[in-house]
């Protein structure tokens, strides 16, 4: 053979290997698509409204954070575009939201039933749990007017109070209490103001 003949044999081959690598390279074959929702977290905003005593007319509106596309689920149902979610009965309801890479956040919220009657004079039970509440929950951009509920009104307090205990009471210490986290829990003094109204039968009038 030719010395000409063996530089383009060895041209050849040298053509063939770098066609052959360069679309192995390509294939990508072994590679591990990155995770979307690796150090994403969703977080929830709940606004919860009562429903009235026997009756389906609560609501929540969900707000969800951490990524944009949101949907929303409540009680592991079917995804809707929006939020918001009514004609609810008392009860406690999961909300889930979803963002546009399929990453998940959940939480829950409690819809309870408006108190029949809110009429008479503040008691002395009473007036303590509101000036907790004054003082702790309904403050500037939490529970004055601008979020749901409202407690700046008498009888909003006394149509939540099962919810306020579960927070404030029960729930003390922890990520759901109120006032919200990084805030400190209620004193000991003031969980046992709002434990013995409710004991005392949660009324305007106690």
């Amino acid at each position: 053979m030719k010395k000409n003949q063996l530089l383009y044999a060895f041209l050849l081959l040298s053509l063939y290997t770098t066609i052959f690598i360069t679309a192995c390279s390509k294939s990508g074959g072994n590679s591990t698509p990155a995770d979307p929702c690796a150090g994403v977290t969703v977080t929830i905003t709940l606004a919860v409204t009562a429903t009235d005593a026997g009756a389906s007319t609560g609501a929540i509106t969900a707000t969800a954070a951490g990524g944009t596309g949101f949907t929303y689920s409540i009680n592991s149902g079917a995804f809707q575009s929006s939020g918001s979610f009514s004609n609810l009965a008392a009860g406690k309801y999961t909300i889930t939201a979803k963002n546009a890479n399929g990453c998940t956040g959940t939480t829950s919220g409690t819809v309870v039933a408006k108190t029949v009657s809110c009429t008479g004079t503040p008691g002395p039970l009473f007036t303590a749990v509101k000036t907790i509440i004054t003082n702790n929950c309904a403050v500037t951009g939490c529970h004055n007017g601008s979020q749901a509920p409202n407690y700046t009104t008498d009888c909003t307090i006394v149509d939540y109070a099962d919810l306020i205990k579960t927070r404030a009471v029960d729930n003390a210490g922890t990520s759901q209490q109120m006032p919200q986290p990084p805030r400190a829990p209620l004193s000991q003094a003031d969980r046992d103001k709002i434990s013995a109204w409710i004991v005392a039968g949660k009324r305007l009038t106690d």
